[in-house]
């Protein structure tokens, strides 16, 4: 199977799974803070875009990915199968033929820029200057959505144990996630949240020896 339709299948099944439906905090227009603006993640793979589509052949990007997650690539193996303990005691050999696999690396993202509390948008009616008082820093908030979605796509991964409609299959001993960081130090990007979960996939690999399939059919 062809790498580019591996990733639009994942594209497919990640929004299917953790994107269709959830409502979450965008940026409003000049980053207003006055305003509040919610609307559905999308995924992407490889890259946002940066700029909006204007034209008629498909829907306006937003200028943000956040709320979204990125799907990127990162590396795999062509033909490799990792001889297991078992195999080993059980004179048991498989065939690096029949291994390749696809490290994904999925960038979360989500916008949290503070928590407003009651009188806060009644006094901006009023005409009153900003009250800033009545807004609240929201970190833990955005850090709580943050894992929450992760979380949620950690879990849906393990569970499915495999994309439909293609031959990836999750490999839950290389399964991890975490914050993102710049030069091992948890990066600082507020208002916007990012985590990554980074997963390999085991898939088959292309040009099989045939003497090999036939053995294992």
């Amino acid at each position: 199977m062809r790498t580019e339709e591996r990733l639009k299948k994942l594209r497919d099944w990640t929004y299917e799974t953790v994107c269709k439906g959830r409502i979450m905090k965008a940026p409003a227009p000049n980053m207003d803070i006055s305003k509040i603006v919610r609307q559905e993640p999308r995924a992407y793979i490889g890259y946002a875009p940066t700029r909006p589509d204007i034209s008629i052949y498909s829907e306006t990007d937003p200028l943000t990915a956040a709320p979204g997650i990125i799907l990127a690539p990162v590396s795999g193996d062509v033909h490799y199968m990792e001889e297991k303990r078992f195999d080993r005691y059980n004179d048991v050999h498989r065939s690096k033929d029949m291994g390749q696999s696809l490290i994904v690396q999925a960038v979360f993202m989500v916008f949290e820029d503070g928590v407003r509390l009651p009188g806060f948008i009644d006094a901006l009616e009023r005409g009153e200057e900003f009250p800033m008082e009545l807004l609240r820093e929201g970190t833990e908030e955005g850090l709580f959505t943050l894992t929450n979605w992760m979380d949620d796509y950690k879990d849906a991964l393990l569970s499915a144990g495999s994309i439909p409609g293609t031959d990836l299959v999750v490999n839950d001993e290389a399964f991890d996630y975490g914050w993102y960081s710049d030069q091992k130090f948890i990066s600082d990007r507020r208002p916007v949240f990012i985590g990554m979960v980074t997963v390999k996939f085991q898939c088959y690999a292309d040009h099989l020896n045939r003497e090999v399939q036939d053995l294992l059919r």
